[in-house]
């Protein structure tokens, strides 16, 4: 019976396979398993607000030389008012988003998918304990001398 890591409605975690059920089912070799990484995507779409507010500041400041009166302080209230709304803006448009990713046959695998941080560090975290758990049945293995056999026997068939 194998152990289980980590249990989800879309993964599964044992000692010796990583089972993906949607989109695709998948099920990878923890063996044939490599470079295991979890990276973000940067937000590009950030870059792109922040230069457009940016600009939006720079015009407006361009704007308070050829205002006068009380319409120069509704431009500073509406400057200083909206760039903290802007920022908050492109935090919750530009959602960060973690790949879990590793070598798999000598291809480029994406194990994982999330928006949420939290989540992508627990099935990290499973496949972390399973390659363990793994290294440690095949050390048991070596010391009670079954891998040799267990190589010769698996080259025979």
């Amino acid at each position: 019976m194998p152990t289980v890591f980590y249990q989800d409605h879309d993964i599964v975690i044992t000692d010796d396979v990583y089972a993906v059920w949607k989109p695709d089912p998948q099920v990878y070799d923890l063996e044939g398993l490599e470079d295991l990484r979890l990276e973000h995507d940067g937000r590009p779409a950030r870059i792109v607000l922040l230069v457009a507010g940016a600009l939006a500041t720079v015009g407006t400041a361009a704007a308070l030389t050829f205002i006068e009166g009380t319409g120069r302080y509704v431009i500073i209230a509406a400057v200083l008012f909206v760039s903290p709304l802007t920022g908050r803006a492109i935090r919750v448009l530009t959602p960060v988003v973690w790949f879990l990713r590793a070598r798999y046959a000598d291809a480029e695998v994406t194990l994982f998918t999330s928006t949420n941080p939290i989540s992508a560090m627990r099935v990290r975290r499973g496949l972390m304990r399973a390659f363990a758990a793994s290294a440690a049945s095949v050390e048991r293995l070596d010391r009670a001398g079954y891998a040799e056999a267990y190589g010769r026997l698996n080259s025979l068939l």
